[in-house]
């Protein structure tokens, strides 16, 4: 499996990088022997995961983008892509599109997954590290959806195979990369033409949004209150990405949602209340602030009257709250085939990652 090189190793990868380095110079043109290649993973295989989507190239993301839209329209060709390999699932938070298709992705695919729930297994006795490495060395790849991303960091540091974000507080890359798969399928034009607004609060599902538009051309507009309440205590907020809304060419903001609309062609929400506090009574004052303060950008009728746009939401959706019914079945939403096409995005990413990880 490939080897993970972290600070605590770095006198180790040195010396190593030096064996590397007279080995290929004492011998020229020659590539290192593939009996030797372990000795060197940390240098000619950077094991890569998906924290977030920051370290991925644009080419990376149109790779997992094209080979999504690939295995979509032919599943049968790919039934076999990761036969007999397993990949774990661990759960800090409820899930139903994370679990479904991560677990039916690995099932078309030929593998296995594994459900983990955090509160039942002994990463809450023991060290994340620790608890991580055993589980890496009886599986290909792991997945975590998680409350708090200092957590998947120190699964990322224990794992000896590919870590997925399935979601935290601070990022969703899994929901950005379906987002932009649908908006694909359904936009006329090129991607750099596309006008995409963002209407609620700063999550971790704009924050997402942010990065891979940036990265790949799209014209985002974030249309979002200025002294937004936020029931995280500021945990979703990304100084990098703070950067990228203040100076990104392609990032716009605006506090007025109107006016956000009005040229887009995909306006998209999400909900206004983060799922572990939703249907907490201990909440409910800060809920009724927050509902307050958000009124004016939900998503109904009013405001996209006239306005030929396609309807998106990452879902659970609370209707009446981030949108109203009328606009989830509105003829203009593509909110399910959005969500459907999660299954379709995840396959795409698993073949990267496995391929990344040289074991396809």
């Amino acid at each position: 499996m490939p080897f993970s090189c972290w600070p605590g190793d770095l006198n180790a990868a040195a010396g190593s990088l030096r064996e590397a380095i007279t080995a290929i110079f004492e011998n020229p043109g020659k590539a290192v022997a593939a009996t030797d290649r372990s000795k060197f993973f940390f240098w000619i295989d950077i094991m890569k995961h998906l924290a977030n989507l920051k370290d991925l190239s644009e080419v990376d993301i149109q790779e997992i983008l094209d080979k999504s839209a690939e295995i979509k329209a032919n599943p049968s060709a790919f039934e076999n892509l990761l036969h007999q390999q397993t990949m774990a699932m661990i759960f800090q938070k409820t899930s139903t599109r994370t679990r479904v298709s991560f677990e039916v992705a690995m099932t078309e695919l030929g593998g296995h997954a594994i459900y983990i729930d955090w509160e039942t297994s002994n990463f809450v006795l023991s060290g994340i590290q620790y608890e991580t490495e055993y589980l890496s060395r009886n599986v290909g790849c792991i997945m975590a959806r998680l409350l708090h991303h200092d957590d998947l960091l120190e699964i990322i540091k224990g794992s000896q195979v590919p870590v997925i974000n399935g979601c935290c507080e601070k990022y969703h890359p899994c929901q950005a990369l379906t987002d932009i798969l649908t908006i694909r399928e359904h936009a006329k034009g090129q991607l750099s033409d596309i006008r995409l607004t963002y209407i609620g609060v700063k999550n971790n599902v704009s924050n997402s949004l942010v990065v891979i538009c940036h990265k790949l051309g799209i014209n985002l507009t974030l249309s979002t209150p200025l002294d937004e309440v936020s029931d995280s205590h500021g945990e979703d907020r990304d100084a990098e990405i703070e950067t990228l809304i203040n100076d990104s060419p392609f990032i716009h903001s605006t506090v007025d949602p109107v006016a956000a609309v009005q040229q887009a062609n995909f306006v998209y929400t999400d909900t206004w209340i983060n799922m572990e506090f939703f249907n907490n009574p201990d909440h409910k004052e800060q809920k009724q602030r927050q509902l307050k303060k958000m009124s004016p950008y939900q998503v109904n009728r009013e405001l996209l009257q006239g306005v030929d746009c396609k309807i998106m939401h990452d879902m659970p959706i609370h209707e009446g709250y981030e949108i109203t019914a009328e606009m989830v079945r509105d003829p203009r939403s593509i909110i399910f085939q959005q969500a459907e096409n999660r299954l379709h995005a995840q396959k795409g990413l698993l073949w990267w990652l496995y391929r990344e990880a040289g074991q396809l």
